[in-house]
């Protein structure tokens, strides 16, 4: 069975209106993969860094080469290879596909290995996409600081994809965790229920107090000179990770940063709590896969909370 599948990344790198669509036949389906009919995906910060050419994935697009672009999967499986055994026709599934050389999500079919998927309910809603890169990466975040738990823990960029999941993984594994916030009025926190500090009143002394750094570049060095001594700081953003992290080891903290892996036990994790109402996929705004372009631009404006949706 063939499928003329529509996929959007770039094939030179630029604003958001360099993201191009091609039209690709798939055809024979690999023995070990499934065939899923995209439903939904979403807009991480590591697209638009790929598309502006930014970033250790786009240093592998070859010169004039099509780069599809998109990590988060949400759609029904129409296709099972030979030797997939644990998956079904029919099944709905979620999954960060391809990271991090192999990103192709924003499309309307998906070939896919079974190990980067887990089954979910038929009845989800097109969010649920935005649990996977960013629920996965604040989850292997929060594992950094198991050893600092007794500690308060502050986390950036807390109405952003990955920090308002951050916050809610955080209060489900037990943290003392504070939104360190611009914005520390915002009606998301208010929903959250968690504690909130703004940055004037974060700058006045300094905290005894662990740091998720979800910005990075001179703001998150700027954070640094506010955390006492000995405490675990770690970094997600990958651009300025190197910096953040020998800046905090001269100021006498632990430091480190994170890139996150598709582990399927901890994405079944994530499914887990969310299906037991501990957390939530805030969606800011949905876009359909033609209007990707606004998506992009509407994330580039920074006036977004939550998950950008991108309906197939």
């Amino acid at each position: 069975m063939s499928h003329l599948a529509q996929t959007y990344g770039v094939i030179q790198f630029g604003n958001a209106d360099a993201l191009t669509k091609v039209e690709r036949t798939l055809s024979q389906l690999d023995v070990n993969k499934v065939r899923i009919k995209l439903i939904s995906s979403s807009v991480n910060p590591i697209d638009i860094k790929t598309r502006q050419g930014l970033g250790f994935v786009a240093k592998e697009k070859a010169e004039d080469k099509f780069m599809p672009l998109g990590y988060d999967a949400f759609g029904v499986i129409e296709q099972v290879g030979g030797s997939v055994s644990d998956l079904t026709v029919g099944q709905h599934v979620i999954g960060m596909v391809g990271f991090a050389d192999s990103p192709g999500c924003y499309s309307t079919y998906l070939d896919v290995c079974p190990r980067e998927l887990v089954v979910v309910d038929a009845q989800e809603t097109p969010a649920i996409s935005g649990l996977c890169l960013a629920g996965l990466t604040a989850l292997q975040a929060l594992r950094l600081f198991d050893e600092a738990k007794q500690k308060p823990i502050f986390i950036t960029a807390p109405t952003g994809g990955v920090g308002h999941l951050a916050l809610q993984i955080a209060q489900t594994l037990g943290f003392d965790v504070i939104a360190l916030t611009a914005r520390p009025t915002h009606t998301l926190l208010e929903k959250l229920n968690v504690k909130v500090l703004g940055y004037d009143d974060f700058y006045k002394q300094q905290h005894d107090a662990s740091l998720l750094d979800l910005v990075g570049g001179e703001f998150g060095l700027s954070l640094l000179n506010q955390i006492t001594v000995n405490n675990r700081v770690v970094t997600v953003p990958t651009l300025s990770r190197d910096m953040i992290c020998a800046r905090a080891y001269e100021l006498g903290h632990k430091a480190g940063g994170v890139v996150v892996n598709a582990v399927n036990e901890d994405l079944k994790w994530l499914y887990s709590v969310y299906k037991a109402g501990k957390i939530y996929v805030h969606q800011d705004k949905s876009f359909n896969l033609e209007s990707i372009p606004d998506a992009h631009h509407y994330m580039e404006n920074n006036n977004y909370c939550g998950k950008i949706i991108i309906t197939a």
